[in-house]
């Protein structure tokens, strides 16, 4: 029973990658969002010497 479970749950994420490819642009997104922020917060704000 759990066999054919975990079958049913492998055959469909191979039929439908679609939410797998979604959770990659996800988190491709999300680590080009941390970055962006890493290198404004990096630069100097204000340069009003």
């Amino acid at each position: 029973m759990v066999d054919q479970s975990e079958l049913a749950i492998a055959t469909s994420r191979t039929q439908n990658p679609i939410p797998f490819l979604i959770e990659l642009l996800f988190n491709l997104l999300s680590q080009i969002i941390t970055i962006s922020t890493i290198k404004l917060t990096s630069q100097p704000v204000s340069s009003n010497d």
